[in-house]
């Protein structure tokens, strides 16, 4: 199973402490911080992928998958969203790589910035992007697995014999 908890707590964790803002998940029922500040969505909790899981001396099977991330940073100042997302995709892209291996989180790809400013009724919000994909691994804890050792086959004549 994908630790997705870790996984959160890790990225969030890293981009708060290297931005210095909060950093909060998209779509929630309760007022965002004031800004500045970055949000994300994970669009792709778990890619497919048609490889078959590796067998660990640790009693581990793991399969890699990618997640994919959307990161916005958002502000009432557009120059000030587009640092913060330009800082954000640095950390990730290269920054917050070594951070980000030594907790297994393995940074793939991280797209282009682009805008995506919205109208909230009366105010307009600057918001800048771009999305990141990780591989993971799905990792399966066996228990003691079962194997045939041996086989004792009765006497008894085959065809030809």
């Amino acid at each position: 199973m994908i630790d997705h908890k870790n996984i959160r707590e890790t990225v969030c964790k890293g981009l708060k402490n290297y931005l210095k803002v909060p950093v909060i998940r998209n779509n929630q029922n309760k007022d965002p911080p004031s800004y500045p500040y970055v949000s994300y969505t994970v669009t792709t909790f778990s890619s497919t992928n048609k490889g078959t899981y590796g067998e660990y001396e640790d009693g581990t099977d793991r399969k890699p998958v990618k997640q994919t991330w959307s990161i916005a940073a958002q502000s009432d100042n557009n120059d000030e969203s587009v640092t913060l997302a330009s800082k954000a995709r640095e950390w990730l892209d290269h920054s917050g790589r070594l951070y980000l291996n030594d907790k297994n989180v393995i940074v793939e790809q991280v797209t282009n910035i682009t805008n995506r400013d919205s109208i909230i009724t009366v105010d307009y919000e600057y918001k800048n992007g771009f999305d990141v994909v990780f591989v993971l691994y799905d990792e399966i804890k066996l228990t003691d697995k079962e194997y045939i050792e041996s086989v004792k086959l009765k006497g008894g004549k085959r065809n030809g014999e």
